[in-house]
């Protein structure tokens, strides 16, 4: 207990001199991160704004009567150079590939979804890779559109998989392996509810054939 205001007084001074540095500093970093924080979650909230109404241009400009082709590439570059950590970057990827496919130009196809491959979550992966497979069989690239297929992992798209393993393996000449294939896409589409009565067709011909 101090027996004076003055020595309260002086005491608190002499508190302050000692500490003084201390608390200004712990007050400056203190201000100094939360203006920091705020900075980056406004700064995180603009990305994805941007990143979201970009997309959306993309889209407007692909659904258009009049699609500008020129402005439709530049788009599709923002993305994916701009918002890849949004994902926004693979949907455009995906998206050029279809316009490829969509003109016919189904080689232009392939480097947007090794693209979009590489960028990808591992739960598009299947996606990606069928889709990849798909353009190759199209393009008689039957080794490679295997290689796809045989690449895809977990549980989506595998009744589809299968089934286009069997059109290739039947292709290529290899009727056994192409039955077990379409037997694999019959059963897993039942189990994915998939109604493909296009499967059993093609078993009762291979059954024909023999």
């Amino acid at each position: 207990m101090y027996e004076t205001d003055q020595e309260q007084i002086e005491a608190i001074k002499g508190w302050w001199n000692q500490n003084g540095n201390w608390v200004i500093g712990g007050c400056l970093v203190f201000i100094v991160s939360y203006i920091g924080l705020y900075l980056y979650q406004s700064s995180a909230q603009t990305h994805r704004v941007d990143g979201s109404q970009a997309y959306e241009q993309l889209l407007v400009n692909l659904t258009s009567e009049t699609p500008d082709s020129e402005a439709r590439d530049a788009q599709i570059a923002l993305l994916k150079n701009e918002y890849q950590d949004l994902g926004y970057g693979v949907m455009a990827a995906l998206l050029e590939a279809k316009v490829a496919v969509d003109a016919g130009n189904l080689e232009s196809a392939l480097p947007a979804l090794d693209w979009a491959a590489e960028n990808a979550e591992p739960a598009l992966l299947t996606v990606i890779l069928y889709r990849k497979a798909l353009v190759q069989y199209g393009l008689n690239d039957l080794d490679a559109a295997l290689t796809s297929l045989n690449a895809i992992r977990g549980d989506g798209h595998q009744a589809l998989s299968f089934e286009l393993k069997g059109d290739i393996l039947l292709d290529q000449g290899k009727p056994d392996e192409a039955r077990s294939a379409y037997k694999a896409a019959l059963d897993l589409s039942g189990d994915e509810g998939i109604n493909n009565p296009y499967l059993q067709m093609k078993l009762d011909d291979l059954a024909i054939a023999e």
